[in-house]
């Protein structure tokens, strides 16, 4: 792939400099310095006054909407600077403005406070609303103040919202959280959440999942609280890849139905933030080593392209070329992410979006697994979590490219319109040259190809704003969508028995590969899906401490297929969704919740007399969030009730393996705790715990009593580190993690099969007492512990085992 040229990128490196990320502390004094300006924002509502200052200004400004209600500002005229502005509209307020990295926060001033001083105690973001010229006026959450404890979302209700007045349970992972870790892809980053697991639906070879293991044939499927997630980009589906985070601050997962995306998974689904351009410059380079092989560079640079800052640019990198614990398996990956963000006008901002992602990898098709009497097992063969396959032969490729643009106006004051374009284009083409399954009892060498092409459009047009009504704020959306998705894809595959797999001597290894065009195409299938859907949400005030939330969605969909096995078959589908949300503010730092909600997924299994009904799901959740040691420390309790209906299973009265039946209802009920921030200073905390039972439950349903495939009825999940403050020693830190997955469940011939838990602990040491340096030395899997990690439900191949003992090294450089 040819790059653009990065001699411009590093022209700006050489003579701009990094803005600090950490808060620091200064005297009103020491800002009079600032330019002046000229402004003229009349008298009236405070809220109105702030966010005019903050437009004229540029500076981003992180507000309590709860603060500021029937507040009222005496105007600025004049000539100002910012802080002496600030100063002005909050006169007789009782609150004051405080800077942070990322601009200032209006809180109430201390009783021991100096008039003529704004000191910084740690930040603390109280609310969501926030006001500049680039961020808060378009709809934007505020500024991460760091660390693993997120302040908001801005996935479950299309608009940003603190974590405690969202009415349902989201698990945020902080960009911290992912660098702390050395996280480059979903299965890692969400080891700290609750209810979330990878698995297998059924389908086969899946993707190789977490570190060191290479990848796989399809993309990784994911379980959400006993039902199946799918994966999201700022809110639009993603294309048949194995992202990479580099490119993403954070990672979002709502669980439960959501309806308000419309069609979508009943378990909820992980939605990916992308990383916007900024106003100020910063840049980072880093490199990392690792165990079999591994190489990686990654680079991520920003700032403004012209003088007054209405052009921001951001541009992500990375490159790896990397080995795996399994023999003959080696990947490597290319990314490149430009986007470019412009005001334009007062009031009007456009976000440009490009993200290329080149994969070129040996297949690793994993391993099939023995069931013996209800447990799973692998067999004595693969009892090696090295030497399994041999040589691969051709290389498989898959590439993505996603262009996205947003278009924010403001309206008013308190009115926004946005629009947002999605298109992507994703290309797979699997070679598995060399695999090893075993099918009704023998043991064969496997040779398969699966090329497929996705094509996908979607835009998004909304409206948003603030209405007052009863002497209260309420926030209203309206908006629509549509998406356009074509799908072709043709494959084949051959096989040769070599014998028993209880009683095999051979080597798997002395079986030659065959390419790509030895192994020949003997099916096809094309599909294609067309969604509309309008929506509205609601959250009203009803008391300062109370509010409900309303959404609800129509959607249209039309779906064709053709296949070689299942001939041609289109059917049109129309379903509303709703959702119902309170939140009770109890204390300052304890909020309840109660949420119902309900899904609607359309589906391309195919039955006896074409494609199925959608699947339909609903949820019922209460839950407690909660912030302690002056906002550093949050905590989510949760308890639901998941139901689904519709989802395909395999005929039981069809030999083939070509149509499928509607299943009966599943549910899905279960407890979760999730904990994370940073205490004391140092110290780093995230703790996840979940208690779940799922089975399906109707009378003559072939699955009653049976819990879905790769659903844990327990899993838990800890991470700890302290970081030394001060002294000879300071900014070395040390911590560990710790992931105990309980027992997995599958569906098997009718019956219920277990497959083995596992647990692990890794070990984290980074040092930041170098000028402008962050290294950190992950070892993963310390004990080498021996466990299989991911499965399917058909045993035959697609199985993988968690990585032995290995060691990932990452030296990252911030330039000044």
């Amino acid at each position: 792939m040819n790059l653009p040229s990065l001699k411009p990128l590093a022209l700006a490196i050489s003579y701009a400099s990094l803005t600090a990320i950490a808060s620091s502390s200064f005297a009103v004094s020491a800002a009079e310095t600032e330019t002046l300006g000229q402004y003229s924002i009349p008298a009236g509502s405070l809220s109105v006054a702030l966010n005019r200052f903050a437009q004229q200004t540029g500076e981003s400004v992180v507000m309590n909407d709860s603060q500021l209600h029937n507040l009222t500002s005496q105007g600025l005229q004049g000539l100002f600077n910012t802080a002496q502005g600030f100063a002005e509209l909050l006169k007789g307020s009782g609150l004051q403005a405080r800077k942070i990295a990322a601009g200032y926060i209006i809180e109430a001033i201390p009783a021991s406070q100096n008039d003529d001083v704004m000191m910084l105690d740690p930040v603390q973001i109280e609310g969501t609303r926030i006001a500049n010229a680039d961020e808060g006026r378009f709809g934007d959450a505020p500024a991460e103040p760091g660390g693993f404890k997120a302040e908001y979302q801005t996935t479950s209700s299309k608009m940003a919202m603190s974590l405690k007045e969202t009415p349902q349970a989201i698990s945020v992972v902080t960009r911290d959280s992912m660098d702390a870790r050395q996280v480059r892809d979903i299965p890692s980053a969400i080891e700290l959440t609750t209810g979330v697991s990878t698995t297998g639906d059924g389908g086969g070879v899946q993707n190789a999942p977490g570190a060191f293991a290479g990848r796989g044939q399809y993309e990784q499927l994911y379980m959400i609280r006993g039902q199946y997630g799918e994966t999201r980009s700022d809110g639009f589906r993603l294309g048949i890849v194995d992202p990479d985070l580099t490119a993403y601050e954070r990672v979002e997962v709502v669980k439960g139905p959501a309806g308000f995306y419309g069609k979508g998974a009943a378990g909820g689904f992980i939605n990916l933030v992308r990383k916007k351009p900024q106003a100020e410059f910063a840049a980072s380079l880093s490199g990392q080593v690792g165990s079999y092989d591994i190489y990686r560079t990654d680079f991520d640079i920003t700032g403004a392209l012209t003088e007054n800052k209405n052009i921001r640019g951001r541009l992500n990198m990375a490159y790896e070329d990397s080995g795996a614990f399994t023999d003959d398996i080696e990947s490597g990956r290319v990314v490149f992410a430009p986007s470019i963000e412009a005001l334009i006008g007062e009031n009007t901002r456009a976000l440009l979006q490009i993200l290329y992602q080149k994969d070129s990898f040996d297949t690793n098709p994993g391993m099939p697994l023995n069931l013996v009497g209800n447990k799973i097992e692998a067999y004595d063969i693969f009892s090696s979590r090295t030497d399994l396959y041999g040589s691969t032969g051709d290389k498989s490729t898959a590439e993505v490219f996603d262009v996205s643009l947003k278009l924010d106006h403001e309206l008013s004051d308190r009115w926004l319109a946005t629009v947002y374009l999605q298109s992507s284009k994703t290309k797979r083409d699997i070679i598995e040259g060399n695999g090893t399954s075993v099918y009704y009892g023998y043991l064969y060498k496997t040779y398969a190809k699966d090329d497929r092409m996705h094509d996908r459009w979607a835009g998004d047009v909304r409206i948003e704003g603030e209405v007052t009504a009863f002497d209260l704020d309420h926030r209203v959306l309206f908006g629509a969508t549509i998406d356009d998705m074509s799908r072709v894809r043709t494959g084949g595959f051959h096989y040769a028995n070599i014998g028993d797999p209880e009683t095999f001597t051979g080597s798997l290894s002395d079986y030659r590969f065959y390419s790509r065009d030895e192994t020949p195409t003997e099916w096809y299938n094309t599909s294609g899906t067309k969604s509309k859907a309008i929506y509205a949400q609601t959250v009203l005030s009803l008391h300062e401490r109370t509010k409900l939330l309303i959404s609800g969605r129509y959607d249209w969909v039309e779906q064709e297929s053709t296949s070689t096995f299942g001939g041609d078959s289109a059917t049109d589908s129309k379903a509303f969704t709703k959702r119902i949300g309170l939140t009770q503010e109890l204390t300052n730092n304890i909020s309840a919740y109660a949420l119902y909600s309900e899904s609607f997924d359309p589906v391309s299994n195919i039955g006896r007399n074409g494609l199925l009904d959608p699947k339909k799901g609903e949820a019922y959740e209460l839950g407690l969030k909660t912030d302690w040691f002056d906002n550093r420390l949050g905590a989510t309790l949760s308890v639901y009730r998941q139901d689904l209906t519709n989802r395909p299973i395999a005929d039981p009265t069809d030999r083939t393996g070509t149509y499928s039946v509607s299943a009966g209802l599943h549910r899905t009920e279960g407890i979760e705790l999730e904990i994370g921030g940073t205490p004391y200073p140092g110290l780093t905390i995230a703790a996840a715990a979940a208690w779940m039972n799922n089975e399906y439950t109707e009378d003559g349903d072939p699955n009653q009593g049976l819990s879905n495939n790769g659903s844990v009825d327990r899993q838990f999940s800890l991470y700890a580190a302290y970081e030394i403050q001060s002294g000879n020693w300071q900014g070395l830190g040390i911590g560990a993690t710790f992931i105990s997955v309980g027992e997995r469940q599958y569906m098997i011939n009718s019956a219920q099969a277990y497959l083995e838990g596992y647990e692990r602990v890794d070990l984290n040491l980074s040092y930041r007492g170098i000028p402008d340096f962050d290294i950190a030395l992950q070892v993963r899997n310390v004990t080498d512990e021996k466990y299989i990690e991911a499965a399917s439900s058909e045993l035959y191949q697609g199985n993988y085992y968690g990585s032995p003992r290995a060691a990932l090294l990452n030296i990252k450089y911030h330039f000044n």
